[in-house]
């Protein structure tokens, strides 16, 4: 079954908080190999913030949320253009996978696959998403609270304001970076305090709903010391997979998303058959692909050695 084209609906952008430009904002899941406890919360937590707080500084992109569990993160963040998320994210599992191998004393794959990106079209699934991300911790009975979470995440910020910072070891020795949380879109007229008490509210709320489901399955709670020591070689029990959702809209946005992706894919397979005759015969004429799409990756590859540089059908934008 062929991937699906990456697509990004140009009609549900936002304001960047950190770049002023029109932005995307999309919901991100990337699973362990295995779904083995690798990056558990120990010395890992560091490491992560400050891979995350190193490609904050190479791209202005917004970070809205950020969960890391042991067996997969997640992250809530806007993008400028698909290039710009392609980039980002190559970076950070790259490195990721690279320290965390390094910490573990392992070698080989650290990620299952491509990690999930789903577009998010409203502001009201964007505070969703990231009460989902806020809750991964009390969710799987590690902590009864999101404010006791032990794992590399976003909630210190959103729950007091803490600074977040990560140490990235290069080439030039340790750097700290700080990891700067951006305000969802939909809050970003409330002042930092208001913002915080709505976080604390749904912070006591996730508390709420997750004791009563605690309290159902019988269920203790692991703790936080407990989380840190887990043997990171155990494997996660696998769990029924529910499909993930084509988009984190309302019925009517999805079925919008649907129908404009539908005519990206027609435009884009026209683009890729156009540029497969090309390189045969460069008399061929070229077709653009579409905006709000990615040239497949061996267009890049031909491009990137000679082919002429205003045949090269990208979207406008994209950095």
């Amino acid at each position: 079954m062929p991937r699906p084209i990456r697509f990004d609906h140009a009609d549900y952008v936002v304001v960047g908080h950190r770049s002023g430009a029109p932005t995307t904002v999309y919901d991100i899941t990337t699973p362990v190999l295995d779904g083995q406890y690798l990056l558990r919360p120990d010395e890992s937590v560091g490491l992560i913030l400050g891979v995350l707080g190193r490609a904050a500084a190479r791209w202005s992109f917004d970070i809205y949320a950020f969960h890391v569990m042991s067996t997969h993160w997640h992250l809530l963040a806007g993008f400028q253009s698909l290039r710009q998320r392609a980039r980002v994210m190559r970076f950070v599992n790259g490195e990721i996978a690279r320290r965390i191998n390094r910490l573990r004393g392992r070698r080989g794959p650290l990620f299952e696959r491509r990690y999930t990106a789903i577009q998010v079209l409203s502001d009201e699934h964007a505070l969703d998403r990231l009460t989902y991300i806020m809750a991964q911790g009390t969710k799987a009975f590690v902590v009864g609270h999101p404010d006791d979470d032990p794992f590399a995440c976003s909630t210190p910020h959103h729950l007091h304001g803490t600074p977040l910072r990560g140490t990235w070891h290069g080439g030039d020795g340790p750097v700290v970076y700080p990891v700067e949380i951006s305000p969802l879109p939909g809050l970003a007229h409330l002042s930092p305090a208001a913002r915080q008490q709505t976080m604390r509210q749904l912070a006591d709320d996730i508390a709420r709903r997750e004791r009563q489901h605690r309290k159902k399955a019988g269920r203790r709670l692991m703790g936080a010391d407990a989380a840190r020591r887990i043997d990171p070689r155990t494997r996660q029990r696998p769990r029924p997979a529910s499909p993930a959702p084509v988009v984190h809209g309302t019925r009517a946005q999805e079925a919008a998303w649907r129908e404009a992706y539908g005519r990206a894919r027609d435009a884009y397979t026209e683009a890729t058959i156009a540029f497969r005759a090309w390189q045969a015969d460069q008399a061929h004429p070229l077709i653009p692909w579409p905006p709000g799409t990615l040239p497949p990756h061996f267009a890049d590859d031909a491009f990137s050695v000679g082919c002429p540089a205003a045949a090269r059908a990208s979207p406008a934008g994209q950095t």
